[in-house]
């Protein structure tokens, strides 16, 4: 059997895509959004991204980022962290319209100090979160959205005595229950 050179395979490949491709991504509702609640928490910036699997289910990805200490000394307040989270959301109407509950895991590096106490922490929390909320559409790519959940799942961590000294207290690990995932977030759909 004669065997079809790379050329012509690459072409076929890209004729393939470019005729089909339409049709495959058509109403497809992806969405890139951002939190506001999060924005608020001493300017954590974030983004979630998602993709359509169903009508009714999507995945989820998203990062959030916050490097900013605020004040000087013993008024030193901050909220440094890096998480990553990837999960899926159920939508009993359809993808990015309307009532939503989902389940994400979740992973954050954190250190944070200065803002309930004068003592500060710093370690690991991994777990999940589940949320559940609503998705106003505001114009056809535009969405609010708003909900409420809460994180259950581990947290390893350093605590010091104040924000500046060093001084640790200690080191302890956890189980937490903890209602963490406020959103107020605004979603771009393409």
């Amino acid at each position: 059997m004669k065997r079809i050179s790379k050329t012509v395979r690459n072409w076929v490949a890209a004729a393939a895509v470019m005729l089909a491709g339409p049709a495959l991504l058509s109403g497809q509702n992806y969405s890139i959004s951002t939190n506001a609640a999060e924005w608020l928490a001493l300017g954590t910036a974030n983004i979630q991204a998602s993709v359509p699997v169903s009508r009714h289910y999507s995945i989820q990805s998203g990062a959030a980022y916050n490097p900013f200490t605020f004040g000087n000394g013993e008024k030193r307040k901050y909220f440094r962290r890096m998480e990553f989270s990837l999960g899926a959301r159920y939508w009993p109407w359809f993808v990015n319209s309307g009532w939503f509950v989902d389940g994400y895991a979740d992973w954050a590096k954190f250190s944070w100090g200065g803002l309930f106490t004068s003592k500060s922490y710093e370690g690991y929390a991994y777990g999940i979160k589940l949320r559940g909320g609503y998705a106003l559409m505001l114009d056809r790519g535009i969405n609010l959205e708003m909900g409420l959940g809460s994180f259950l799942g581990f947290e390893k961590y350093t605590r010091y005595s104040c924000t500046k000294c060093g001084h640790s207290e200690g080191k302890k690990q956890k189980f937490v229950v903890s209602p963490t995932a406020m959103l107020l977030g605004i979603s771009l759909i393409f």
